[in-house]
Order: structure tokens, then sequence, then C-alpha cells
């Protein structure tokens, strides 16, 4: 299946998505759902952590979540399509004095995953699922829960926006200079069913975050789940 992988070098190489700070929602799941962060180096595990702890950035990009996960004591992991985007999470992570990941981003071919089934505890993938065709969506999806073993949390974009209608679920090519020539998918809460249909996640939470501008009345909508099985 077409991945793009072409159009996301180019926009790794425009400087896009370089996100330097973890997203609220992120810390909140990691520490509601996860690991609770009680000190400077002190947790209360939530999950049951035997086996190692491993968690999967999927889509990770420039690398800020993984970086976050292993901030929490994880054992974590970042893959993405774009090799553009893995050499700058690598440099990223020394910046931020962990050397010993270089070997924890890897490039992927966006079907399949360099991992046996059940590796992780935990898997993340932000804005990911909804930047392709969602047909390869559920072939990820599967991927995803194939090496996860307990938890995942996704962020899919939501068509209650400025443009579209809130249950709106059709896929667009990015005209707009960021991500251009990429593949827009947008999602409400019957596509969500059926993308995880036929995996063994359930929906243990979600939440639909909606924002809009006082001033010009701009609007965008995001989805946010906690998938367990």
């Amino acid at each position: 299946m077409e991945t793009y992988v072409d159009k996301w070098n180019e926009s790794y190489s425009r400087y896009e998505n370089f996100i330097f700070y973890p997203k609220e929602e992120y810390v909140k799941f990691l520490n509601r759902f996860v690991r609770k962060r009680i000190g400077i180096d002190k947790f209360i595990d939530i999950l049951d952590f035997e086996g190692g702890g491993r968690a999967l950035d999927y889509g990770c990009g420039l690398g800020r979540l993984t970086i976050l996960m292993k901030e929490f004591g994880l054992d974590a992991y970042g893959v993405d399509i774009s090799d553009n985007a893995i050499a700058n999470a690598k440099a990223l992570a020394k910046h931020f004095g962990y050397p010993d990941m270089d070997d924890r981003f890897v490039t992927i071919d966006g079907e399949k995953l360099p991992f046996s089934d059940n590796y992780f505890q935990i898997a993340i993938s932000e804005s990911v699922l909804d930047s392709m065709h969602y047909e390869l969506a559920k072939v990820i999806v599967k991927e995803i829960d194939r090496v996860t073993k307990a938890l995942a949390f996704i962020s899919l974009i939501s068509g209650d926006d400025s443009e579209h209608y809130r249950e709106y679920a059709g896929e667009e090519v990015v005209r707009s200079e960021h991500e251009r020539g990429t593949i827009q998918s947008y999602f409400n809460m019957q596509k969500i069913r059926d993308l995880i249909n036929g995996t063994g996640f359930k929906i243990k939470w979600c939440r639909l975050i909606t924002e809009e501008s006082v001033l010009d009345r701009y609007k965008s909508g995001r989805y946010y789940l906690v998938l367990e099985k």
C-alpha cells in the first residue's frame, strides 16, 4: 500500500512536525493509566510491568513522546517511515541525555513491525493513523495490536472542524503547505469502531476535544482514545 514516504521525508525537510514538547494528553495518559509519577525518580505502577516495561511510539516523528516515555522509566522504542524523522529523533534523544536510545529508533516500511507478539506493554500513536489511507490504517492497527500486550493510546482527527461537519469521515489529499501531498483521513465514532474491529482492542476511555478560536471562529477537533486488551 502507498505510504507516501517521500512526501513525509519532504515534510520533515521543511521542519514540519518538529514537536519539541509533549502534549498534555499524553502526560495525563501515562500518569492515569500506566505509571504515576510521585517524585523525581519515584513512580507508582498502575500496569503490571513484569517483562520489562517496554513501550512503543508508532509514527514517532521527532521522538519527543518516545523520550517522554523514557523519562517515565519505560524501555521506549520509536518507529517511523521517515529516515529524516528517525535521524532527528536520535539527535534529540542525545540532546536530552539519552545516547543509549540510538538503537531504540527504527525506520519501518509502513506495514510490518520488526517485533515479536506482545513485545510491548503499551503503545502510543499520535496523529498517525489518520495521516494515511483508511485501509492502510486497518493494517497498521492490527500490527500494533499484535505487538502490544495491554494498552494503546491513539489520537484521530475528527470532522468536527471549520470545513467539515461532526460526522464527516472521508479522506482527502492535503493541499496546504503543511504536510502537502499526504493523506488526511477523518474519523467519527463508527469509523473508530470499524478501525479496531477484528483486533483484541476495546475502547476503555475516549474524549473528543474540540477547540475554537474566539477571534476568527476557526475550529478543530481530535479524538483521544485508550484501547485495552
